[in-house]
């Protein structure tokens, strides 16, 4: 129901817009990919994904770095507590006590340097991961706009095949007039044309949809006064996109250049990290402390800034901590880092495998559409030289009805199914195109 109101008010909205003259400037591919790479939601939250990498690495980094932390505290005791010179004595009284402490990691099984190296992984293949996203988007406006332009042509069709019908209305409108026709004759013309219009309905509700879906991709905030640049796709242009290449070769530079099979390697090497890192909890580590502390009480005599000074303890420390038993979850990490491994190899692969089937099904695709374009292009010549014939034998009144709109329906045909064979050679090869490291553009 969403969809039909939206239509509704595209409907509505273009035909206000150009009541006042605010029709938009055309967009061309080329800018509507730009626009959606920019405005589209899954981009932005992929961008997100890397910055929050970037962060992670950031952590990572500083994990070398020395920690430090001061503390305060006061307390008031009331009986047997301990004095400034640690014997308990039973009285009421208030003290504090103040101090910094700092630790710096010396070894940790080389964990730290494993886990740096992961996370810049992560960070180069969240941005790789970013670029598929944008392509992804580009090769989904791609799609919509070639929709558009198949819908409008597919108007274009119908609307010829109205006029048509319209001219054959007034000729059988004389030849009934002249009572060289019945009058069932205009009748079943003229429930001919009110088909054709019909279609021409339909075909020009397909390409407002198509608008829509196309500024809804485009995350536009109306679809109002929208429409698309009609680029020059004849027959010169459709040769020059007849270089498909070898899909082997096609194959090999998307097998290294793909931000796809670039982010599953990344991951990939980000986990091999992981799992070192996993197996680094189980040697021993060292780390150095050091700290200062002071304590101030209110029974002693002594001025608070000399007791500050006087009960102050400095000390420096080395620390070695022997992992020998923490319930096996150190084991069970590295177990659980292997596994993710494993299963980042399958997600590769299955990149990889992926990948192979599509460009192979887009040259072949490919290569089927441009062959069906080609014996489109014969039979809509040779189904145009029928009509014409057929054409000539109704205007010289020795042509049934029923083998004129024959003729006519089969040129009609043959004309959409030559636009249809058309935009599927021209998505594929862009399909191969964008494989192959070239921008989209038409």
């Amino acid at each position: 129901m969403a969809r039909y109101i939206l239509l509704a008010a595209l409907l509505l909205g273009t035909g206000a817009a150009h009541t006042a003259g605010a029709q938009e400037a055309p967009w061309t591919l080329e800018e509507c990919i730009a626009h959606a790479q920019k405005h589209n939601i899954d981009v932005r939250q992929q961008a997100l994904q890397a910055e929050e990498s970037e962060v992670q690495l950031s952590t990572a980094r500083g994990s070398r770095l020395p920690s430090l932390n001061a503390s305060l505290g006061a307390d008031a005791s009331f009986g047997l507590s301990p004095s400034s010179n640690n014997v308990y004595v039973s009285s009421n009284r208030i003290s504090g006590t103040a101090g910094v402490a700092a630790s710096m990691p010396l070894f940790e099984g080389l964990g730290i340097n494993r886990r740096i190296r992961s996370a810049r992984l992560d960070l180069e293949a969240a941005v790789q991961e970013l670029e598929q996203a944008r392509e992804n988007v580009a090769v989904q406006v791609m799609t919509l706009y070639l929709q558009v332009l198949l819908d409008r042509e597919l108007v274009g069709v119908a609307e010829r095949q109205l006029e048509l019908s319209r001219r054959q209305v007034e000729r059988n409108r004389q030849l009934v007039t002249s009572g060289r026709q019945p009058e069932s004759a205009l009748r079943e013309s003229e429930a001919l044309r009110a088909e054709d219009e019909l279609s021409l309905t339909q075909a020009r509700n397909d390409l407002t949809l198509a608008l829509l879906d196309l500024s809804q991709a485009l995350d536009r905030p109306s679809a109002a006064g929208f429409d698309v640049a009609v680029p020059t796709l004849d027959s010169l242009a459709l040769e020059a996109m007849r270089d498909l290449g070898d899909p082997e070769a096609v194959w090999a530079y998307a097998d290294a250049h793909r931000p796809a099979v670039r982010a599953g390697e990344l991951r990939l090497e980000s986990s091999e990290n992981a799992v070192r890192a996993a197996r680094s909890e189980l040697y021993p580590s060292v780390s150095l402390t050091a700290g200062y502390s002071t304590g101030v009480y209110d029974h002693t005599g002594e001025a608070f800034w000399e007791q500050f000074r006087h009960n102050s303890r400095e000390y420096v420390g080395l620390t070695v901590n022997i992992p020998i038993f923490n319930r096996r979850s150190a084991r069970n990490g590295v177990r659980s880092a292997e596994l993710s491994m494993r299963m980042q190899e399958l997600a590769l692969a299955r990149t990889r495998q992926d990948l192979r089937k599509e460009i192979e099904q887009a040259y072949y695709n490919a290569d089927a559409a441009w062959t069906r374009y080609l014996a489109s292009e014969r039979a809509l010549a040779s189904a145009r030289v029928a009509f014409a014939y057929e054409e000539q034998k109704t205007e010289a009144g020795r042509s049934t009805l029923f083998d004129y709109y024959d003729a006519r329906t089969r040129m009609q045909e043959a004309e959409s199914t030559l636009v249809r064979a058309k935009y599927e050679f021209v998505f594929r090869s862009k399909i191969l195109d964008f494989y192959r490291g070239r921008p989209i553009r038409l």
